[in-house]
């Protein structure tokens, strides 16, 4: 699934400039688009949002269920965490829960989540971060649309294990004023510089990078989907 073409060692050497690496074409072309084929028809996004302090998940079915009261209360309950630079809005399908696959689409986004936690993909992350200590990950696909954001913070949770965040891109033809950028900020809050959505792309980079996902704009015209996560130290499952 991973392009035969990728240069370890020039990946290798890239991202110890920094701890962190963009990398072009990561998959295969066909497995590429098949994963983004998916996202846009298949897969039974949640809403994971931040309010009253809590994180939530909802599906669809229970949005659909909220009246023009309660969904503006609860935009004003997300935006008001927001303006204090706490909270997140976004769709997605989180892997690591237990679920079965409903269709042969929603299966094959599975088997990607599978090949990752493969030890000979593992290795390969291990040879380009430099960190021998990966074992297992963790994951979700998502989906930003018009409104949704993720605000600035870092990965560093020391009890999830996490070490290398990670993101696979599969949008196509973004515009970079649609927002959804992959914001970089200095340790202070000082914006350093911005990774915009592309097709077959992965973002990767050490948990300590401070880093948000800015507000996709009302003129957002396209859908920003990922496979998105970290490679852990944690124990492999089974």
């Amino acid at each position: 699934m991973l392009n035969p073409d990728l240069d370890i060692t020039a990946l290798a050497e890239e991202y110890r400039q920094d701890d962190r690496i963009r990398i072009s074409n990561i998959f295969t072309q066909g497995v590429a688009e098949r994963v983004r084929e998916c996202c846009l028809s298949q897969v039974p996004f949640d809403f994971i949002f931040h309010e009253d302090g809590q994180n939530r998940v909802v599906s669809a079915g229970e949005m659909s269920t909220y009246d023009t009261a309660q969904q503006k209360a609860l935009e004003t309950k997300i935006m008001r965490a927001a303006s204090k630079g706490i909270g997140f809005l976004y769709c997605g399908y989180m892997l690591n829960r237990p679920q079965q696959p409903q269709n042969e689409s929603l299966a094959f986004l599975h088997d990607m989540f599978a090949f990752l936690k493969k030890d000979e993909t593992l290795s390969v992350f291990r040879q380009i971060t430099g960190q021998q200590e990966l074992t297992n990950v963790d994951a979700q696909y998502t989906r930003y649309t018009k409104g949704h954001f993720l605000t600035r913070h870092s990965d560093k949770i020391t009890s999830e294990q996490r070490r290398i965040a990670f993101v696979f891109g599969f949008s196509t033809q973004w515009h970079p004023d649609w927002g959804g950028l992959l914001q970089f900020y200095e340790n202070d809050g000082t914006p350093r510089d911005a990774w915009m959505p592309e097709f077959n792309t992965l973002s990767l980079f050490d948990v300590r990078h401070i880093h948000s996902v800015s507000y996709l704009t009302p003129f957002a015209e396209g859908q920003r989907l990922s496979l998105t996560g970290w490679f852990t130290n944690s124990r492999p499952d089974g």
